[in-house]
């Protein structure tokens, strides 16, 4: 999933079987890089990490409209 937003920002999320996820994200011009995202336990559990990966990058709560 590639999600852009506001700036240019972007952020990309692919979930792979066994717990992991690679979560790379362009915030701004010399905002860039890689979010940690191992031993994801659960849906709830990516869903709380997505929550706060968006927050970081876009600054908005993935629900939030």
């Amino acid at each position: 999933m590639a999600i852009s937003g506001p700036g240019g920002a972007e952020l990309s999320v692919v979930l792979f079987r066994g717990g992991w996820a690679d979560v790379d994200f362009i915030a701004g011009l010399d905002d860039a890089g890689c979010l940690p995202a191992s031993d994801v336990a659960s849906a709830s559990d990516f869903e709380v990490r997505m929550d706060k990966w968006v927050a970081r990058v876009f600054g908005v709560r993935s629900g939030a409209q």
